[in-house]
């Protein structure tokens, strides 16, 4: 491709991309993240030919857009100062002599700031698979006296991986509790934020001897970091930190800084096809919904043939998110007694699901862990009984007989036990984000725990009488604590997750008819609009069967143009269908799934699923339901004729 046209496309990506949200505050600003700067790319697929980075540079020069320090950033986050619009940070890792011989050069010559972060650990003994040289001391000591250049930590040794489950797999070790094969124990909490400290205390040490720098900035290694890393950033004196991610930053938000990392060298078509593609993420969602179980076997052999099998289907179906079963619940009853994963409140059956993430996220396919809301069996009988919802039915007050046994959400013990769940879930898988469990729940006659009744007793006056004896306006303030209640708890999980996943997003699972029918809200304390601004999707249980819908084609459109009523009712529902009768126990046909969901996206729906799936049986049929579940092959603007949709009943 020629320079003009080369210089064209590019014009035309950037007036796209970097004024779209600046422009709409003078403290946003992007930040692009460089790694190697060679004449011509060989190997490294994160580094910039000179060439492309000089026609950057000159676009971004010509065009109105502000290149801003790393100090202008720290004032603008101390209120100091106000960013200009269109503003730009270069950020440039790792230190490669190209930085020096190139990089540095261009820019002073320019007179444009940039931040280099260095690993301090690799100046005197660089990461043997690293593809180019690095810079030394003495360059690092010149560079630094310039106004223009300001060096940042890159850690001084945790970027690297570290083993991170028996199974044998490696994560990255800013983040990850090592786990010993020898002993068969996962690093503490207090020696993981030890080791932490140590290591950014020691960088941080090692600028300031060896180039007189006392630096603010952290730029985490491979872009990864949880609240502890900046707990012990911030008790270090930095006041920067930055991550990757594809979205614009903010100076309101110094410790979670994103930025935008090059792949791959693309030729300019190819890079515009690609920042399109991440500065506008779709949102639409292929959603494969599946039981740990079926990998289960106390056989590590045979556990590990099931995961291959499983990994093979999944990765053929080329689904864009599996909630994935974090849980056991082998005899279907509902009542969860043991985990996964290591934990301090439920036996763990096996440590398998950071295993099953980590095959599935390394082939970028998203992972929600599937997580019950409630519905725990604590060893302790009495103590489980202890906790658990009550209903008040016939004059008497007992344990719920509902279909899930449940702990009180208006327990703080009970709560306690389930936050300390999710936290040490979070802490051992690599998750994209949680899918709670359809338990989530309260009917009309719950919940009377004897901590629930002081919250009752406030709303009829002192007495605790049966629920069906109330008046309309208590009946009603009633069901709306009990939502609220219930959406105050998995703010007390995502507070929990996101301590140790801080990207992590989070889907709720409403019954289909909180949707079609508001009113329904008092048997269950769900709310739709509510939980469309509490969580991040909200997955509607479109079960045909289930709900016995005689017209289940008919049904399925009518809850796509319900949600449209809604603000992100469609962007922020997905619609889940059913594989399985579990009435009639037997799978359903996998043309009937198939026509189900191409009705629901004909009908406008972005996000769409289905569960149980069986990489046993092959239920549904790959080759059948793939045409409509794959996040690459399916046309999102494709529109289906009525001969594709298989009228059902």
């Amino acid at each position: 491709m020629k320079r003009a046209a080369v210089v064209i496309l590019f014009i035309a990506l950037l007036a796209w991309v970097l004024p779209a949200t600046a422009a709409e505050g003078k403290d946003d600003f992007i930040v692009l993240c460089y790694h190697d700067m060679p004449k011509e790319v060989k190997l490294d697929i994160y580094a910039v030919d000179q060439k492309s980075f000089v026609q950057q540079i000159e676009y971004l020069t010509t065009h109105g857009y502000h290149f801003i320090s790393v100090n202008d950033v720290i004032e603008a986050s101390e209120g100091k100062k106000t960013l200009p619009e269109k503003a730009v940070l270069l950020t440039f890792d790792d230190g490669y002599l190209s930085y020096y011989e190139f990089v540095y050069p261009l820019l002073e010559l320019y007179g444009y700031p940039s931040l280099l972060a260095v690993e301090t650990g690799w100046v005197d003994k660089p990461d043997p698979e690293l593809t180019a040289p690095l810079v030394n001391w003495d360059q690092l000591k010149e560079m630094s006296k310039s106004k223009l250049v300001y060096i940042a930590s890159h850690s001084n040794d945790i970027h690297h991986e570290v083993l991170y489950n028996p199974q044998g797999n490696t994560s990255w070790a800013a983040i990850s509790r090592i786990y010993n094969p020898d002993t068969g124990a996962y690093e503490s909490k207090g020696d993981y934020r030890k080791r932490i400290h140590d290591d950014l205390a020691l960088s941080k040490k090692i600028l300031k001897q060896k180039l007189e720098v006392d630096t603010e900035a952290m730029v985490w290694p491979y872009g990864k970091y949880n609240q502890i890393c900046v707990e012990e950033a911030k008790a270090l004196g930095f006041k920067l930190m930055f991550y990757l991610d594809d979205k614009m930053a903010g100076s309101d938000k110094p410790y979670a800084i994103p930025r935008y990392m090059f792949v791959d060298n693309p030729k300019m078509q190819d890079f515009i096809k690609e920042l399109n593609a991440d500065f506008n993420k779709p949102v639409k969602q292929r959603v494969l919904h599946t039981d740990l179980d079926l990998i289960y076997d106390p056989d590590p052999v045979k556990q590990e043939k099931n995961l291959d099998k499983f990994i093979e289907r999944v990765f053929g179906m080329k689904v864009s998110t599996v909630y994935l079963q974090a849980f056991c619940d082998k005899d279907g009853d509902g009542s969860i007694s043991s985990v996964y994963f290591p934990n301090r409140v439920l036996p763990m059956r096996a440590d398998l699901f950071n295993r099953v993430v980590n095959q599935l996220s390394i082939r970028d396919i998203q992972v929600y862990a599937w997580m019950p809301m409630l519905s725990i069996a604590l060893p302790d009988k009495e103590e489980t009984d202890a906790l658990r919802i009550r209903q008040f039915k016939k004059g008497k007050i007992e344990l719920s007989t509902s279909w899930y046994p449940r702990l009180s959400p208006f327990s703080k013990e009970a709560r306690q036990k389930l936050v300390m769940l999710y936290e040490d879930m979070a802490v051992s898988s690599k998750i994209d984000g949680v899918f709670f469990l359809d338990d989530g729940y309260l009917n009309d006659f719950e919940d009377f725990h004897p901590d629930a009744q002081k919250e009752y007793a406030k709303i009829t006056g002192g007495e605790i009488i049966p629920y069906d004896k109330l008046s309309p306006e208590q009946k009603e303030e009633w069901t709306k604590l009990k939502t609220g209640k219930l959406i105050e708890l998995t703010d007390e999980f995502k507070k929990a997750v996101l301590y140790y996943r801080p990207q992590a997003l989070f889907a709720r699972t409403l019954y289909a008819e909180v949707l079609t029918d508001p009113d329904s809200e008092e048997w269950y304390a769900q709310n739709y609009a509510e939980s469309l601004k509490a969580y991040d999707y909200v997955v509607l249980m479109a079960y045909p069967k289930m709900e016995e819908e005689s017209h289940s084609i008919s049904w399925l459109n009518e809850l796509v143009q319900d949600a449209e009523e809604y603000p992100d009712g469609i962007k922020k529902t997905v619609f889940k269908v059913q594989a399985y009768d579990w009435e009639r126990e037997k799978w359903i046909a996998p043309k009937t799934v198939s026509s189900w969901l191409k009705r629901l996206v004909a009908s406008g729906a972005w996000n769409v699923g289905y569960y149980p799936d069986s990489y046993i049986l092959n239920k549904p049929d790959q080759d059948i339901i793939r045409t409509i579940m794959s996040k690459e092959d399916f046309s999102f603007k494709r529109k289906y004729s009525p001969k594709d949709i298989i009228l059902t009943k």
